[in-house]
């Protein structure tokens, strides 16, 4: 057979393979991709809900210690 004919059936064969496997995988890797944002995205905001929360838990948490040691401080006060 002809080399260059060969060469044509080649191109070809893998013109039709590449775009038939090709889309599927592009869209495999797509969709990949979009599950990796998506968990980037998740840890993100639960860092900034973590910080959040112990922001608010230390702030509750020092609002007590001060209410508790003004109602220790009436509660025990001798005039």
């Amino acid at each position: 057979m002809n080399p260059a004919a060969m060469a044509l059936i080649a191109l070809a064969l893998g013109t039709i393979l590449g775009i038939t496997l090709g889309i599927p995988l592009g869209r495999r890797v797509e969709r990949v991709a979009w599950h990796a944002d998506a968990a980037v995205a998740r840890a993100r905001v639960t860092g900034w809900l973590i910080r959040d929360l112990t922001g608010l838990a230390l702030t509750a948490a020092l609002v007590m210690a001060v209410a508790g040691f003004v109602i220790w401080a009436l509660i025990t006060h001798r005039r």
